[in-house]
């Protein structure tokens, strides 16, 4: 079967997160493409069932065969894969009612002879400032060390996440934090902005592939996109 790739949104029965637009190549077997969901979603591939949904909401196929091709199922650009979570120890963390509370009342959290409240009042007593949040000090020439070596132009990738792209802007952005950033022109849909920020415009790119980051963050060369990638999903 000739390995073309596929756009796929992703869903999971179990967690309101979802991906959208992960490019998967139809060579790829049913066993990889779940082994490759397990490390984005957390959920065992050994309990996972997945199902491949159209763009209407309907069901095209149950993938049961971990041996079978994804390209067997005909996927189709923006199609889904759901993923059904059969693990029954698996926690509904997105539903609050499934996780496990401690309470305590008033009268008894009040009545305890040590408590956070309490020493808290006492700590002030002694050190008004103590318990203000410590802002971190960022000078105006924060991570200048780190943009030498980054240009417009440049092919990059973010880290964490493995997002790529390429270097569309490097500066200073007054309605950010002190410092240096990255603007970065993302070939998947995974960004914030259309490379502006509060109105002004840094760079252009279409809506949600544009992000400002870190140059601590921005790690260059020659990172291929996804589709053009011989290790992509």
């Amino acid at each position: 079967m000739e390995s073309t790739t596929v756009k796929l949104n992703v869903t999971h029965s179990k967690r309101s997160m979802k991906a959208l637009e992960l490019r998967f190549s139809t060579a790829s077997t049913i066993e990889t493409v779940k082994n490759n969901l397990e490390m984005r979603f957390g959920t065992s591939a050994n309990f996972m069932m997945l199902k491949l949904v159209d763009t209407a909401g309907n069901t095209v196929a149950s993938m049961l065969d971990n041996e079978s091709k994804l390209g067997f199922y005909n996927p189709q650009d923006f199609y889904t894969i759901h993923i059904v979570d059969l693990d029954p120890s698996t926690v509904d963390l997105d539903n609050v009612e499934n996780v496990d509370k401690y309470e305590i009342s008033e009268e008894a959290y009040n009545a305890l002879d040590v408590n956070f409240r309490k020493f808290k009042e006492e700590m002030k007593k002694t050190n008004p400032d103590l318990m203000k949040p410590n802002k971190p000090q960022v000078d105006d020439e924060h991570q200048a060390d780190l943009v030498g070596d980054i240009s417009v132009g440049n092919r990059c990738r973010i880290n964490p996440g493995d997002k790529r792209g390429t270097v569309r802007f490097v500066g200073k952005i007054p309605t950010l934090n002190p410092g240096y950033w990255v603007g970065i022109e993302l070939d998947e849909p995974l960004g914030k902005n259309d490379g502006s920020h509060s109105g002004t415009k840094y760079f252009e790119c279409t809506p949600k592939h544009g992000i400002f980051v870190r140059p601590s963050a921005v790690e260059v060369g020659n990172f291929r996109p996804y589709d053009e990638d011989p290790d992509e999903i």
